[in-house]
């Protein structure tokens, strides 16, 4: 009732800025403060819908055919197997096929339970692009390829899956990340920048102080005692990761 005269006797440059504040169970409703995001976020911080099909390739009708090609998922991952943002993120440890519930299970765990408006969250592998086909049950085999089942994306070993920065520490993170990680088809873990730099200085260390010449590497590709008799293609290439990748 105070500014009632000053708004009816007030100037007119004035009065849509003091009619735009309406009074609302006796408090004003001022607009909201802009969002101010720590320096150094992304606008975009939660994780984006991927989409279940791929796009078309523009010169063919269908989406073309393609084999199981399991050898996307042989091996160690050598180039998206680091942390851009250096904070935190989750890791596979064995290779593996991520179909779209995977995905939104990520998506909707990771928007839920952090805190995005001091995170933020980025993929790290793409959306599902491999067919996967599939026969029915008590169908007689051949007759061609079974019909299209749904897309995946394969996964290979010490793959990064999504990456989460922020203001928040890691031991806030680490059961919602655990969590996230144990939804996974394949085992993975959460890790941070520094387990990833410890990792790799014990990996130095052991490789520096080792006096064993007769290391995995060495054997296989000197052929001692004519182990490529029991070994294949595989076992050769990817020798320098040790016995247990193939």
């Amino acid at each position: 009732m105070a500014c009632r005269p000053f708004i009816k006797n007030g100037s007119h440059l004035l009065r849509p800025i003091l009619f735009s504040r309406t009074i609302v169970n006796g408090t004003q409703d001022k607009p909201p403060f802009p969002k101010v995001l720590p320096f150094g976020l992304p606008l975009q911080n939660e994780l984006s819908e991927v989409k279940s099909v791929p796009d078309t390739p523009p010169n063919q009708q269908a989406y073309p055919n393609m084999s199981r090609r399991l050898l996307e998922c042989r091996g160690v991952e050598i180039i998206h197997n680091k942390l851009i943002h250096k904070q935190y993120g989750i890791m596979a440890l064995a290779p593996g096929l991520m179909k779209e519930n995977h995905f939104n299970t990520i998506r909707d765990m990771t928007n839920k339970r952090i805190d995005m408006e001091r995170c933020f969250s980025i993929w790290r592998v793409d959306p599902p692009w491999h067919p996967w086909y599939f026969k029915g049950l008590n169908k007689k085999r051949g007759a061609g390829k079974g019909s299209l089942e749904y897309f995946v994306t394969p996964i290979k070993a010490n793959r990064m899956i999504i990456e989460i920065g922020g203001s928040l520490s890691f031991d806030y993170l680490y059961r919602t990340l655990l969590a996230i990680a144990e939804s996974l088809p394949f085992p993975a873990i959460p890790v941070s920048q520094e387990l990833l730099d410890k990792w790799e200085a014990e990996r130095n260390e052991i490789q520096e102080k080792n006096v064993n010449p007769l290391r995995w590497e060495y054997l296989i590709r000197n052929n001692i005692m004519n182990c490529h008799r029991y070994t294949d293609f595989y076992d050769i290439e990817f020798a320098r990761y040790g016995p247990k990748i193939r």
